[in-house]
């Protein structure tokens, strides 16, 4: 069965939530500016929802 396309925003807020549960189970801190977090995170929801992978950006 495919998956269904995730919206933009379904796909930001999927590499949000990844995003920080990563950083809560390992040694790693967010990057200090949070502005360059959120683009991170909007580049790893774009590539899931393109490719269907959370490619780092």
């Amino acid at each position: 069965m495919p998956r269904r396309e995730l919206t933009d925003e379904e796909a930001f807020k999927r590499a949000v939530d990844f995003s920080e549960k990563y950083v809560q189970r390992s040694p790693y801190d967010f990057f200090p500016e949070p502005e360059v977090v959120t683009e991170v995170q909007k580049g790893l929801g774009e590539n899931e929802r393109l490719y269907g992978f959370r490619y780092c950006p």
